[in-house]
């Protein structure tokens, strides 16, 4: 069998208006609006509002996961500060390839390090997102203060933030990547960003 039929090809491809619809429903998830800073339901005049600013937001890229050319998720980024990319993703979908979560972690390190003016990636999480604080810590990301957070019906929560400085990222893929299950270090080898 062919790496390809193997493991899944992982294309990101900017947002399109043909992807607009997909998208709105993915964010409109309960599971997805639940780890968002933002958990109201988003409209359609607001969804679409928010696309017409991205158009002309030179500070974010917003890109479409694609996994055998099928739209599943989506990864974002935003211009913080200087040399600072901030990011965050979701899938949408939940029958994907196991793993894909670990992919959306690579492809993310993987394009802020390919942009040379970039130094450090930021992420935020908040504090009861248990899958995704373990996944940053098995990447290595550097824990900063806490951030105030805020109360979801009885829980009270803290938004926790992270570095990952991209010198790290470009020197110790490979030795991040051998500390991964096999398939994730062999599927990370198809991910491609159209620009």
């Amino acid at each position: 069998m062919t790496p390809a039929k193997q493991y899944p090809t992982t294309v990101f491809r900017p947002l399109s208006e043909a992807e607009l619809e997909q998208v709105w429903r993915w964010r409109n998830q309960d599971d997805i609006r639940r780890n968002m800073h933002n958990d109201a339901p988003i409209s359609w005049a607001e969804h679409l509002g928010w696309f017409e600013q991205l158009q002309f937001d030179l500070s974010r890229r917003f890109f479409v996961f694609y996994q055998n050319n099928r739209p599943v998720g989506v990864l974002n980024f935003h211009q913080r500060s200087s040399g600072v990319l901030e990011w965050g993703c979701y899938l949408g979908e939940h029958n994907v390839w196991p793993g894909s979560g670990l992919l959306l972690e690579i492809a993310a390190l993987d394009y802020a390090a390919m942009q040379s003016d970039q130094h450090t990636l930021y992420a935020e999480v908040l504090s009861f997102n248990h899958s995704v604080l373990k996944m940053h810590q098995l990447f290595g990301y550097h824990p900063q203060p806490d951030l105030p957070g805020k109360q979801r019906g009885d829980e009270v929560y803290q938004v926790k933030v992270f570095h990952y400085p991209l010198a790290d990222w470009r020197a110790n893929r490979d030795e991040v990547l051998k500390r991964l299950p096999k398939q994730i270090g062999a599927a990370a080898a198809f991910i491609q960003f159209n620009q």
